[in-house]
């Protein structure tokens, strides 16, 4: 569905007043910690800021690790630190290295191919260390869970130091030491650290417990590896971002000024949202489009030309990402087009011969934002297939998975993001089986939702409040950025920007025109006119440019005014129980299923748009609200579609006369035949 379910913020203003007397806040900022049901604690740390990070002696195992690894350095021995290729696991190899290499220490780093070797240690690896030299292997971001490869390293004459912040199973690994926040007898408060946290407390462990020198040379990596990770900006996470933001602009680290550069960040004011869409990604594309390493290089350069070399290759790598990336998602849309019935299920399944892995899993989260639903992609390679998968709300990945565990010869992840492994002839029964758990689980799937933050009035759209946002940065996983609702604008102008890839919107709001950036929309992919009554959410921004400050309102989603989310969301959830051949009462079929007549009414409305395409729903509003249900208006549509008499695009994008389609008989329609055996 192209609508998401918008919802309210509801809160006691005199929880608003209360915060505001206490924190001389403003109104808004307020009513916007009012309205996320936030605790006084909560409250506190976000405005106080008088929080600091625990001792990291409080974390299992830390005193091992440092005693073996100052004995290491000690004794010269040579020291692998053994990393991970996304943004988080990069960075923390980075920390850690460097670290150790300032105690003197004769240290190198290995970090897996994402294609050839996969996510933690593996036993080639394993060897390759051995044969370079090195007696102790020291874990980032990965090894909780390498029970077999802990052995085998001890078999082969390796000690080992693990520190991640995956959960912990059953089992620990028998290594030297296992630092890990989320093991049972950890007794600090905070344990949602990503690898990169869990690294800057390593260091500041060897460093006596002292954080302030750890915390001045590394707090820029822990600032994008903890974005990076989408770990929840809260607590110590909330410090390591702040204290890294603040520093970034001023870092020392040449691989961090050089990727700015070329993000276009450099002498730009900074926050969470700008490193995640501007520095993450290009860290991430190195191990996603070639080899983790370069980042690594990049960030351990200390030749300020090398560095821009090096960030360049990274920036190219990215934009093959994102071709690779529109490719892929071709590719699925491709299947859907080809088998729409595939959109019924309630987890979407689709797989393809040699999509890239390191791609499949933005592909899914883009998946998530076209059809709100839980999805797995799949790259199929001989008899195996590697897959990726993203889900919303209550359905969690991690529970279906293993209720499918039989099918699966690897799976792991949590209840948001899973990845699995797969042979190419069970992925049917996969498939299937995945969604007979859903079923019989959740009859009604969760459904994508906007989460608003305050209602505003055009009095409230102002340079001082919206600067007073900034005490709420940084914002991001747990903390998201404040979501607006201005209500029944009047679209006033539409002008494409940047070549047509942006839109500026100009709007008329409680009586004043106000401009609106919507990215990422093209004036032909827009789909309302001049003059149309819309609701808008946005997020609100300060931008300065040559020294006068204006605010930018962004778009995040737009729908009409008045539209009834909830009615059509309950007709959806019935379109797909009815199309699935799923019980519904009998009542609810005799006002579904659409007559002859309705069905060539409907193909005479389409008919009147002369070729002209329109998005399924915005259709659906100016052709057919009030007269029949949103459920009958799909189930017309996949008749007339059944009959090559119209297209809708595979991402609702459109729906078009098809041409040169003859007369046909709609009583031939098997989707049609079927609905009335069921009405019988």
């Amino acid at each position: 569905m192209l609508f998401s379910k918008w919802r309210l913020p509801r809160f006691d203003v005199r929880e608003s007043r209360l915060i505001q007397a206490e924190y001389g806040v403003s109104p808004m900022i307020a009513d916007i910690l009012a309205a996320r049901k936030l605790s006084p604690l909560e409250v506190a740390e976000l405005l106080d800021g008088e929080f600091s990070l625990e001792d990291p002696m409080l974390l299992p195992d830390m005193e091992k690790a440092v005693l073996r690894i100052e004995e290491a350095v000690e004794n010269g021995e040579k020291i692998a630190v053994y990393g991970d290729y996304d943004c988080d696991g990069v960075t923390a190899t980075v920390i850690l290295v460097t670290f150790l290499q300032s105690m003197g220490g004769d240290v190198f780093y290995y970090i897996p191919e994402r294609l050839d070797e996969g996510y933690g240690l593996n036993a080639a690896a394993l060897d390759e260390i051995k044969e370079r030299g090195a007696s102790l292997v020291v874990t980032v971001d990965n090894g909780i869970s390498a029970l077999k490869e802990v052995e085998y390293a001890s078999s082969i004459g390796l000690s080992v130091v693990i520190t991640d912040h995956h959960q912990v199973g059953e089992t620990l690994p028998a290594a030297v030491a296992v630092v890990n926040p989320h093991r049972k007898d950890y007794t600090g408060e905070f344990r949602e650290l990503c690898g990169a946290g869990v690294a800057l407390k390593l260091c500041a462990a060897l460093d006596g417990g002292d954080y302030e020198q750890v915390l001045e040379s590394f707090g820029a990596l822990a600032a994008v590896g903890t974005v990076g990770d989408i770990v929840p900006l809260r607590s110590e996470n909330r410090l390591l971002v702040k204290k890294g933001m603040e520093q970034l602009p001023y870092t020392e680290n040449l691989g961090l000024q050089a990727l700015m550069e070329v993000s276009g960040l450099k002498d730009k004011p900074l926050n969470a949202q700008k490193i995640a869409f501007g520095i993450v990604p290009r860290i991430n594309a190195a191990g996603r489009m070639g080899s983790a390493k370069l980042a690594a290089e990049l960030l351990l350069c200390e030749d300020e030309e090398r560095a821009l070399e090096l960030a360049r290759e990274v920036d190219a790598l990215n934009l093959g990402r994102r071709e690779e990336e529109e490719q892929i998602l071709s590719k699925v849309q491709a299947q859907i087009e080809a088998k729409p019935e595939m959109l019924l299920d309630r987890v979407l399944v689709v797989a393809s011969e040699g999509l890239n892995h390191g791609v499949v899993g933005i592909v899914s989260s883009r998946l998530i934002n076209l059809y709100g639903k839980p999805n797995i992609v799949l790259s199929i390679e001989g008899d195996t297939a590697t897959g990726s998968a993203r889900s919303i709300g209550f359905f969690s990945l991690y529970q279906a998975l293993s209720a499918c565990s039989d099918l699966l010869q690897k799976y792991g992840g949590h209840k948001s993001a899973a990845g699995m492994t797969v042979k190419t002839s069970d992925i049917g029964e996969f498939q299937r089986a995945i969604n007979r758990y859903a079923m019989e689980h959740h009859d009604r799937m969760p459904a994508a939702e906007q989460v608003i933050d305050k209602e505003l009035h055009i009095g409230d759209i102002n340079v001082d409040d919206v600067q007073a946002l900034e005490m709420l940065e940084p914002c991001g996983e747990g903390n998201p950025e404040p979501v607006f609702l201005l209500r029944r604008c009047v679209i006033e102008g539409i002008f494409p920007l940047a070549g047509d890839k942006h839109l500026k919107l100009k709007v008329n709001f409680e009586g004043k025109s106000i401009y609106v950036l919507y990215f990422r929309m093209s004036t032909g992919r827009f789909i309302y006119p001049v003059g149309s009554r819309v609701d808008i959410l946005a997020n609100l921004e300060l931008n300065t440019f040559r020294d006068v400050t204006s605010i930018a309102v962004k778009l995040k989603d737009i729908r009409p005014t008045g539209f009834d989310d909830e009615k059509m969301a309950n007709a959806d959830y019935f379109y797909g129980k009815i199309r699935r051949g799923e019980p519904v009462d009998q009542k609810i079929l005799g006002i579904s299923v659409p007559t002859v007549e309705e069905l060539r009414t409907a193909y005479k409305i389409i008919r009147q748009l002369n070729g002209k395409e329109l998005h399924m729903d915005l259709l659906y509003l100016c052709g057919f609200a009030g007269r029949i249900n949103y459920c009958k208006y799909r189930l017309m549509l996949d008749i007339l579609s059944e009959l090559s008499l119209v297209r809708v695009a595979p991402d609702f994008s459109s729906v078009k006369l098809c041409e040169g389609a003859g007369k046909v008989n709609l009583e031939d329609s098997a989707i049609l035949r079927g609905l009335r055996q069921r009405g019988d």
